[in-house]
């Protein structure tokens, strides 16, 4: 996560218009490629458990869950729990979402804690509620370098390291099967980076042989302990050649990993991508064959910096008011709020277009207690919508949205076009209910038969 903004390329600053102006993309082509990637046909025999006597019967059904993920992280629960904000925060992530983000950082998550068991089931209380919501889950992440307890920051044998970092990661796996997707090692390329200070993972990497070995052997192990989990190789700077090339080098050395995770935490003006260069890195990835996934999303409705310079000066600033216990966080501006529903607009849909995109995470929910005190949430202070947040559900809700109501013959086929996910619905013949869920994607097959349940009468 930390600085996405080392990279400042020409192509990715927005000349000649204000910082809260945001002038609508072109997206040629993403609305026909949105048709041709995000939906299809599909042909559906329904079955009756009863024999059932009529000429016609009237249905309704519509998409609950899309295939793409469309997450958010929950990583700012946390610090809401015994507030009304809780259930709140809950309550706009389920009405919007359908994968979410659940962090197991080293530093919160380890041994010597004494509350680990109330912290563990914290945890687990997220993940069943977010099963029971329908919501998609991912774990972040099984190693960092930049979130260690301070034991493991100082662990000089490398050795034994490594069987204690296999063990951490087994268990997180292991004793977690609801979860699906995995962050692997966050920030890979990363490791020996300036801003990086030595540390037992460090060593650890060194000991393996360097990065790309470590990676390969990392790798290796979690598909001996599941390889039937999404795994992900995640970077803050996706631009940066040396991530391409680990994600080459991985491939070329045949390792089994299923996807590669970008963040764009766009705090800057530098750091704001451009759609032509949003467009162009999306295609350098696709070569590799693998899903691409934006991980970690942020878009600010507070003032921007105009590049990571200018913002290490605010950081360390607002680093000592919180040693201090006072706070120092940028508030959201009106005319940054419009800029920051218009970019998420344009963004969401680009991507939304690309075929080897699978998943987009936007970061924080809310501005309340956001990363790094930008006002970087879909809601504000109050855990109210901002404007971005209706966009965003607009999109997702109504404009790639499937919903259909017909009359057909009985034991006629039906055929419609819709996006792909998972559908519920209803049918009524002869006075009678019955429903019906069913899965529509490009793997299945046509006609599809789906079983229907009689209710009892409305």
């Amino acid at each position: 996560m930390k600085f996405f903004y080392y990279f400042i390329l020409a192509s990715l600053v927005l000349q000649g218009q204000a910082p809260h102006e945001h002038t609508p993309w072109d997206l040629e082509g993403a609305q026909a490629r949105i048709e041709t990637h995000r939906k299809g046909e599909a042909q559906l025999k329904f079955v009756f458990p009863e024999k059932v006597v009529g000429d016609t019967i009237q249905l309704h059904f519509e998409l609950v869950s899309h295939e793409f993920n469309f997450g958010v992280s929950m990583t700012q629960l946390g610090s809401f729990a015994g507030t009304p904000y809780f259930e709140k925060y809950k309550d706009y992530t389920k009405a919007l979402f359908n994968f979410v983000t659940v962090g197991f950082y080293w530093a919160a998550y380890h041994r010597d804690r004494k509350d680990l068991d109330r912290f563990d089931a914290y945890l687990k209380g997220n993940i069943k509620w977010a099963i029971e919501n329908n919501l998609k889950v991912k774990g972040h992440p099984l190693l960092w370098h930049e979130s260690l307890p301070k034991w493991v920051v100082d662990f000089k044998d490398s050795e034994k390291l490594d069987s204690i970092i296999k063990n951490r990661i087994r268990y997180l796996i292991e004793s977690n099967p609801e979860i699906k997707y995995w962050d692997v090692y966050n920030e890979p390329v990363a490791v020996f980076k300036a801003h990086v200070s030595p540390s037992g993972v460090t060593r650890w990497v060194t000991h393996k042989g360097g990065i790309e070995s470590a990676m390969k052997d990392l790798y290796d192990f979690v598909n001996t302990v599941d390889s039937t989990k999404t795994y992900t190789n995640n970077h803050y700077n996706p631009s940066e050649p040396s991530f391409l090339a680990l994600n080459k080098y991985l491939n070329d050395h045949g390792v089994e990993y299923d996807a590669v995770g970008m963040q764009a935490h766009m705090q800057t003006n530098a750091g704001v991508l451009s759609e032509d260069a949003l467009w162009k890195l999306l295609n350098d990835y696709e070569s590799l064959g693998k899903d691409i996934q934006f991980t970690e999303l942020t878009v600010t409705s507070s003032r921007r910096f105009n590049d990571w310079r200018d913002h290490q000066v605010f950081l360390k600033q607002r680093t000592e008011k919180i040693k201090k216990g006072q706070t120092m966080n940028l508030p959201s501006l009106p005319e940054y709020e419009n800029y920051q529903s218009d970019y998420i607009k344009d963004f969401y849909t680009l991507v939304f277009s690309h075929p080897s995109v699978t998943s987009l995470t936007f970061w924080n929910l809310t501005d309340r207690n956001a990363w790094r005190g930008h006002a970087g949430g879909l809601l504000d202070e109050n855990l109210e919508p901002k404007k971005a947040y209706y966009t965003l559900k607009n999109l997702i809700k109504n404009k790639w949205h499937t919903s259909v109501t017909k009359t057909i013959k009985l034991g006629e086929t039906l055929t419609f076009n819709g996006f792909y996910g998972d559908y519920s619905g209803e049918i009524l013949v002869n006075g009678n209910y019955y429903s019906f869920d069913f899965n529509h994607s490009k793997k299945r097959t046509n006609p599809t038969e789906v079983n229907l349940t009689k209710l009892q009468k409305h």
